[in-house]
């Protein structure tokens, strides 16, 4: 069975909480359990204050993630890591296409421009550029588009969830979509720096 992050905070096991609650509760605790206040203790309780302190701030990372957050709760409740996480989410596949489709048209992009041994020839780019940032812009509004979609879902699922209905394929399939978008983000964000590194 799993570490329990939200018994850590005394919270009860849900899809969502108060980050703003959850914040001053960490900024407490880590004051409290922080290991420079158990600097003249002994060997054993220095120990004990900096694992205490390691679980807080695990646990705190876990909690302020939704994507990370959904999938502790799943593992507490059905005691097993979710299955068949690679699926596609339902809904997204459209946006799945075109994230990959502007990642392989980046990613050639990047190594024309790489070959490019002149200023002339990276000038013969710019424009080809332009347009690439733009695609990037739009499918970061896509993805944010997403994001708000999916606290909505996480709200309505969390309703359901303290009303005593545990729908694991809900919190499962959340999480997925959770999942996708974080990857989306990363793999998008590596080529806006590499655009703008030109590395």
């Amino acid at each position: 069975m799993p570490d329990d992050p939200f018994a850590v905070f005394n919270l009860p096991p849900a899809p969502a909480l108060d980050s703003e609650a959850l914040k001053e509760q960490f900024a407490r605790l880590t004051g409290e359990q922080h290991p420079d206040k158990f600097s003249r203790a002994g060997e054993a309780e220095r120990a004990g204050a900096e694992a205490r302190y390691a679980a807080t701030n695990r646990a705190y990372q876990t909690l302020v993630d939704p994507r990370a957050r959904l999938l502790a709760l799943y593992e507490l409740t059905k005691g097993e890591k979710p299955r068949d996480v690679q699926r596609i989410p339902p809904g997204t596949m459209d946006l799945f296409v075109e994230v990959g489709q502007a990642c392989r048209s980046l990613d050639e992009f990047l190594a024309r421009k790489r070959a490019a041994s002149g200023r002339l020839e990276r000038a013969g780019l710019a424009a080809e550029e332009l347009a690439l940032q733009d695609k990037l812009m739009t499918l970061r509004g896509k993805l944010e588009a997403l994001d708000a979609g999916l606290a909505g879902e996480l709200a309505k699922l969390d309703a359901h969830w303290r009303a005593g209905t545990h729908d694991l394929n809900a919190l499962e399939s959340l999480y997925r979509k959770y999942s996708y978008l974080a990857r989306w983000r990363q793999q998008l964000e590596e080529r806006e720096i590499a655009l703008l590194t030109g590395e």
